[in-house]
């Protein structure tokens, strides 16, 4: 090779030219997803009741939303979770369903439904799942001897004006992690997590 490579250094200039140009069209081709795009067989359907207890939004709204949906083709669970002020049906499909299809026909089963919902309850929203909903980066801070509230305003007088957070790794941009939940959640003792 070393005497081919002096013998014919415009073929080696090319070849390396060829080289470079490939990889640079590669890498500009190539995209960054931390996730493959995946389709899931899940939709929510999320139902307000303001003031009603958990048992109140079961048999009011979680059970009729759960008998009219489960009749929709190619639902293959119904799974309802019943809370204060709020009821929420999960919907498995099988595998392969359409979940465009599946979107018109849980807002025409609800349009059916909705008629026998107490008047104070709010307007069913319907959400699909997808892996984008998935948070992908939690974060939690402890400080010793502080409590959570001490740690709370450690963590915010830690920000400078841009809102960025120093911490022992590099920076972390706290605007990117509100995209993931929008809100602190607190627990533990002295722990939080965002």
């Amino acid at each position: 090779m070393p005497k081919f490579s002096v013998k014919k250094p415009y073929t080696i200039l090319v070849m390396v030219v060829a080289i470079i140009i490939l990889g640079f069209v590669s890498l500009s081709s190539m995209t960054t997803d931390l996730l493959p795009s995946m389709s899931l067989p899940y939709l929510l359907v999320i139902t307000t009741y303001p003031g009603a207890s958990p048992e109140k939004v079961e048999s009011t709204v979680c059970e009729p939303m759960e008998s009219a949906l489960g009749t929709i083709k190619g639902v293959k669970n119904v799974y309802s979770t019943a809370s204060e002020n709020y009821g929420m049906v999960q919907l498995e499909f099988v595998d392969g369903t359409d979940m465009d299809s599946a979107m018109v026909k849980v807002s025409s089963a609800l349009d059916t439904v909705r008629a026998g919902l107490p008047d104070e309850c709010g307007t069913p929203s319907i959400m699909e799942i997808s892996m984008d909903m998935m948070a992908s980066v939690y974060l939690a801070v402890s400080c010793d001897g502080k409590d959570i509230q001490e740690t709370s305003r450690f963590v915010e007088d830690t920000e400078d004006a841009n809102g960025w957070m120093r911490t022992k790794t590099p920076y972390m941009a706290k605007s990117d992690l509100y995209k993931i939940s929008g809100h602190w959640d607190h627990y533990l003792d002295g722990m939080f997590v965002l």
